[in-house]
């Protein structure tokens, strides 16, 4: 890992193209020499879960709703918002920038475990996004660790002999049929799944693979779009055109319009596959670049409004349009996920834990802001 560091402080002293993507596989590569310093604070939360603590999650709005209602996720984790928790309970904590931890929160006597920037004198365990260290978007890097230790948590409460319910992903058949069975969190423990225990380390690694697998591939199957996509962008602003970037997602759309990529790029909710919710109306024209980080359906009305209006269109989905193949100004990101977004598969548990997709989706949309910036 060090010479991978290395290697992309050359790269940036040379002022050579750095790919976002190897930054962020590289701030992945950073966080697995944390792991094992989750073993003895999740094994304290699992005690605290087990016993029948509420667990909760608070401080960056985009990192709460990451963890929270998510494919792949704890049933049981709520947005803390501005409540004061039990001693009892749990609360996983990314302080928003200049924020710190709120002193109510500290003097609760819950548990809380702090990712991103480490503050002094709080005695709380905290682990590092690595920011700084990959140069990387901080509000993007705090779910890499945030996801690691879930992984840990949930290995540490199997060795009591508990495993927690997880969301499956609304996108898959039984996603909301699971919210009904296990009421969305009240019940949440599982009695009709026998887990085996695992070894600490076993899942936060596993994750980490998985993560930096899919980010290796994109580099390198999907570089040559990339850099098309950046050069339509870099086209479209020298001609006075529109740059939009629709997004949806639990990082998202805070990690596009929040960012230096709202900066560049107009930023909306487009929540493509799900008819219940409401699309921009928006008008185009021809030279138009539209971007659409998604999810897993690919953005049918957005190309059926943009494409006769004569913008472009990225758009990043598991799933491709096949009215659009041939399309000469469409152009589709494949991020390397599966349906289920969740990327580690848990012995004896009936579905994948621990979700991909905004890391990877937010590696992606940071690359293609880079290279319209270039």
């Amino acid at each position: 890992m060090g010479l991978l560091i290395g290697l992309l402080s050359v790269v940036a002293a040379a002022g050579l193209p750095e790919s976002y993507l190897v930054r962020v596989e590289g701030t992945v590569g950073l966080c697995r020499h944390d792991v094992a310093a989750m073993k003895a604070p999740a094994e304290q939360a699992a005690a605290r879960l087990a016993a029948g603590g509420a667990f909760w999650a608070g401080g960056q709005r985009s990192w709460v709703s990451e963890l929270s209602g998510r494919a792949g996720g704890f049933m049981m984790i709520k947005g803390l918002g501005d409540q004061t928790p039990a001693p009892e309970d749990v609360v996983l904590f990314a302080p928003d920038a200049g924020a710190g931890v709120p002193g109510p929160l500290v003097e609760s006597g819950a548990l809380v475990v702090l990712f991103g920037s480490c503050p002094s004198g709080i005695g709380a365990p905290c682990f590092s996004n690595h920011a700084e260290e990959g140069d990387v978007s901080p509000t993007l890097a705090n779910a890499i660790p945030a996801w690691v230790f879930t992984g840990e948590l949930v290995a540490a409460l199997t060795r009591l002999g508990k495993m927690p319910v997880m969301y499956e992903s609304i996108g898959a058949y039984g996603g909301y049929a699971r919210m009904r069975q296990y009421d969305n969190g009240k019940i949440a423990f599982h009695d009709d799944r026998d887990v085996p225990a695992v070894e600490a380390g076993v899942l936060g690694n596993r994750f980490l693979d998985r993560v930096g697998a899919m980010l290796k591939r994109i580099e390198k199957e999907e570089r040559a779009d990339l850099d098309r996509a950046g050069a339509w962008a870099r086209e479209a602003k020298a001609a006075g055109n529109a740059l939009v970037m629709y997004s949806m997602g639990h990082l998202f759309p805070d990690e596009v319009g929040k960012t230096a990529i709202g900066r560049l790029f107009r930023s909306a909710v487009w929540n493509a596959g799900f008819p219940h919710h409401a699309k921009p109306n928006d008008a185009y024209t021809p030279g138009d670049l539209v971007v659409c980080i998604g999810y897993q359906h690919p953005p049918d009305v957005l190309l059926r409004r943009a494409r006769p209006a004569g913008a472009r269109v990225v758009y990043v989905t598991v799933r491709s349009d096949r009215d659009y193949v041939r399309d000469e100004d469409v152009m589709w990101i494949d991020p390397m996920w599966d349906w289920p977004d969740a990327c580690v598969e848990l012995d004896g548990y009936d579905i994948p834990i621990l979700a991909a997709s905004g890391i990877v989706n937010g590696a992606i949309a940071w690359e293609i802001y880079r290279l319209a910036s270039q």
